[in-house]
């Protein structure tokens, strides 16, 4: 269905856009959420006297009812732009190179049109400009962006459109950079634009998203992240099956597109735990998807925090289940989480990535050599790991 008729049978509820900006991130930092935001872009735009735009999109983006939408909106402002659409699911460092040569003097401005990728690169492209590479390559970003920075997001779930962090894959390692300068200028979030998104990849990247906000919540415990996580998962578990049954389902993808946010305000909080660890070494070796290594890791890793992590579980129990008290409460909550993740239709076990036994010693081994999370709430230990990837290959939750 095109863009504009979905937008006309949108509730009014979901049009009215919900603006916000943090303290301390003028002038990066603005986020819109409402079905229709995408069509502030070309306006907002003009009124900075921008003409000529980098826009970086994934490949099919561009195609879809969303993507000409958007770029609808930049011709009737006036305003023109360069794709660049060479954008691989994991980016590299040797992606860099291209997109620093299709970096333009003309250029006013950046766009990020996509899932995480995309803006990872584009926050890259906007706050080093003509010196892209020379900034990434010494980690320099103490100065102000070279460019101003629009995000839009096609998924739900990634939130880099309101993170300060880019992700790239480095000599077969993931590379964080992270700068409140990587912050957009605008973060325009509008659900409409995920509509197109097929089911493995919706379910995908909310699992992401869980796994932002609970991963946050468990890294720095506070009331704002608990809120924030409890929130984020109650409504990723009611509404994502309403989103997997009909992809047009408006209301379902905006309460997605809103829990993807308050994942990443949660996640930004506490950071990366070891779901996210793991995530990294499945994705680099047997190329799941981030948010499918999330997903199937999150609930095994909150079985082995079970014990640091209880108000927090409680607070799950309670508004995701409905239930109080005790500790087979507690782990209700989290075999909740997994049975959610298989009935989305994504694998819930190491074997059906193709793991066996044999893996177990090297996967224990990488994520404590590459990506120890000292910030988790219990110390992992060698035979921890192990067990935990044991427990991952059956796909049976332990809690030890």
């Amino acid at each position: 269905m095109e863009y504009d008729r979905l937008l006309e049978q949108t509730p009014p509820r979901y049009r009215n856009p919900l603006t916000w900006r943090l303290p301390g991130t003028a002038p990066q930092g603005k986020t819109v959420l409402s079905c229709g935001a995408a069509k502030i872009l070309g306006p907002a735009l003009r009124e900075m006297g921008i003409s000529r735009i980098l826009l970086l999109a994934g490949s099919h983006v561009q195609h879809t009812p969303g993507g000409q939408a958007v770029l609808r909106c930049l011709k009737e402002a006036g305003v023109s732009c360069d794709m660049f659409t060479d954008i691989p699911s994991e980016p590299h460092f040797e992606v860099l190179c291209r997109l620093q040569d299709a970096v333009d003097r003309r250029h006013q401005a950046v766009a990020g049109l996509g899932g995480g990728s995309v803006m990872d690169l584009a926050k890259l492209a906007a706050y080093g400009g003509m010196d892209l590479l020379a900034h990434v390559k010494e980690r320099n970003f103490a100065l102000e962006p070279a460019l101003p920075l629009f995000l839009l997001p096609t998924t739900a779930g990634t939130g880099s459109e309101i993170s300060p962090y880019s992700v790239l894959t480095v000599e077969g390692r993931k590379v964080f950079y992270a700068s409140p300068s990587l912050l957009p200028t605008a973060a325009l979030v509008d659900p409409l634009l995920t509509v197109s998104m097929p089911p493995h990849v919706t379910a995908a990247t909310a699992f992401d998203a869980m796994t932002h906000a609970l991963e946050g919540a468990m890294a720095r415990p506070s009331p704002y992240t608990d809120a924030l996580a409890v929130e984020s998962a109650a409504q990723i578990l009611h509404y994502l099956p309403l989103a997997l049954k009909d992809g047009q389902d408006i209301p379902a993808r905006c309460h997605l597109a809103l829990a993807s946010v308050m994942g990443m305000m949660s996640y930004v909080m506490g950071g990366g735990l070891y779901a996210h660890s793991i995530s990294y070494i499945l994705t680099l070796e047997k190329g799941a998807p981030h948010g499918v290594g999330c997903g199937l890791s999150l609930p095994y890793t909150m079985a082995f925090n079970a014990e640091h992590i209880q108000p927090l579980l409680d607070k799950l129990a309670a508004r995701c289940l409905g239930a109080s008290g005790g500790e087979d409460t507690r782990r209700q909550v989290i075999w909740h989480i997994q049975k959610a993740f298989a009935a989305a239709g994504l694998p819930a076990s190491l074997e059906k990535l193709g793991y066996t036994a044999t893996d177990i010693p090297d996967l224990a081994g990488t994520l404590l050599e590459k990506y120890v999370r000292k910030n988790n709430p219990r110390p992992l230990s060698p035979e921890d790991a192990r067990r935990l990837f044991a427990a991952m290959l059956r796909g049976s939750i332990e809690f030890f």
